[in-house]
């Protein structure tokens, strides 16, 4: 876990030719925008053209006109200093980070803007645990420990300047049940400042500039997309977001940069099965990176029929946050759901899990299996090899060719999804292994075997 940095003070010497209180302007030069730097007076920064820049030189005392032995004005002299030795290759805010000007090896970073952290207090929110309580509270299914243990440790490690990896929250329930509710008191609580990180986690857009300057990767309600291989993206942009420390920043007409932004992703979808199809299938590489959070619609514990009823039980929740994160501060995780690497275990709902499996590539093959191998009549085990397999499922005499041909994608497609089903289903799927080849055994259907 490392620790974010300070932002770093430099003393730079003045030119003995100009007073120092010249020098205690604070400015810096982007390099790629060809811009300067200032601070106003409300404590933001500001660029400036050179024009501009020159005027505010001129202001503070230097001079524009050149010596008399020659060389440089005082004024020219200061920007090719600023050019040279305060220059900066990022510029605006960045997740995790306070304003202030850091820097990394040879790099060099301006950051305009901080999170706002809520200071914790002692004190009751009894309308918030109520709110909390009847969204992840299923039946006799208590999903509370790993929401309070997931905003526990993403709020400490960010009032704390840690770097520290934490899962991907997904909440799945239905429509108007408070999940997007949840992810608004979410952004609160990781700083104030969200994003929507869709389309670039889809492979829709190959910009992500925007998602540096938000804490909080929040996804809601977004539009499924049926093909598996821009799920299968999604899921690796999972992986990259929630373990990965360095991100590669990509803005529009800018040159690639890595920076190391702080970030927590969050995602609520409806529970139906066309909507759950923008999840990726949650496989090995995945399991350990995703929470999956079954939600419910209960009546709120406050008014909600009017805007002013619904305006007030947000000004309510959001006043008992620093009650709320004073008892996460004291609040210690269960020892049985302690995680050395994320803090806390990934905990996966076991109806969403199926609903997701169900979705899956591997059990759309056992659907093909059934369907062509034992149906109508076949009710005997079938052997072979992963190739066999896909030569009969795609043959022209199969009438599940077209769906067949569609689902092995790439060449190994046919073992690696037999290689899961082993594991989810061995009693269906077994395999068989030499020193010179693989062989598969697939039973028929419980209900058919003789």
């Amino acid at each position: 876990m490392d620790e974010l940095s300070e932002p770093t003070t430099r003393i730079f010497k003045p030119n003995e030719s100009m007073n120092n209180e010249a020098y205690k302007l604070e400015s810096y030069y982007d390099a790629t925008r060809k811009e300067y730097l200032i601070q106003n007076e409300r404590g933001g920064w500001i660029p400036l053209t050179e024009m501009q820049f020159k005027r505010i030189l001129k202001k503070h005392g230097f001079s524009a006109s050149n010596p008399k032995e020659g060389g440089l004005s005082p004024l020219e002299d200061r920007l090719v200093y600023l050019q040279r030795n305060k220059d900066v290759y990022y510029v605006g805010p960045l997740a995790g980070y306070s304003a202030g000007f850091y820097e990394s090896g040879k790099s060099r970073l301006l950051v305009t803007d901080s999170p706002e952290i809520i200071m914790p207090e002692k004190g009751e929110w009894p309308i918030l645990n109520q709110f909390l309580t009847n969204l992840f509270v299923v039946g006799e299914c208590n999903q509370l420990p790993f929401v309070h243990g997931w905003i526990k440790i993403s709020f400490e490690s960010l009032r704390n300047k840690q770097r520290r990896p934490g899962q991907a929250l997904i909440m799945a329930g239905p429509h108007n049940c408070g999940k997007s509710l949840f992810q608004n008191l979410l952004t609160l609580i990781l700083g104030g400042r969200s994003t929507k990180p869709y389309q670039y986690m889809m492979g829709i857009t190959p910009f992500n500039a925007d998602l540096f300057e938000a804490e909080h990767l929040a996804m809601e309600d977004e539009h499924a997309s049926m093909d598996l291989r821009a799920r299968r993206h999604f899921g690796t942009q999972i992986k990259g977001i929630t373990v990965n420390e360095s991100q590669r920043h990509h803005g529009k007409h800018q040159k690639g940069m890595v920076l190391y932004p702080f970030w927590r992703l969050s995602v609520s979808i409806n529970d139906e099965p066309e909507n759950l199809m923008v999840l990726p299938p949650i496989d090995d590489s995945l399991e350990d990176k995703v929470t999956l959070l079954k939600t419910v619609r209960q009546p709120m514990p406050m008014p909600t029929t009017t805007q002013d009823e619904r305006t007030a039980f947000w000004n309510r929740l959001r006043a008992e946050l620093p009650a709320y994160l004073e008892y996460l501060i004291s609040w210690e995780i269960p020892q049985e759901l302690l995680c050395p690497r994320f803090g806390i275990k990934h905990f996966h709902h076991p109806e969403l899990l199926s609903a997701i499996d169900a979705l899956a590539p591997e059990f759309r093959l056992l659907s093909l299996i059934d369907g062509q191998l034992f149906a109508p009549y076949g009710d005997h085990r079938w052997q072979g090899s992963s190739e066999e397999l896909e030569r009969t499922l795609v043959s022209e005499e199969s009438k599940c060719r077209v769906e067949a041909r569609r689902l092995f994608s790439f060449n190994t497609a046919c073992g690696v999804y037999l290689g899961r089903l082993h594991k989810k289903y061995p009693h269906r799927v077994a395999k068989h292994r030499d020193s010179s080849s693989r062989t598969w055994t697939i039973h028929p259907p419980a209900d058919r075997e003789s």
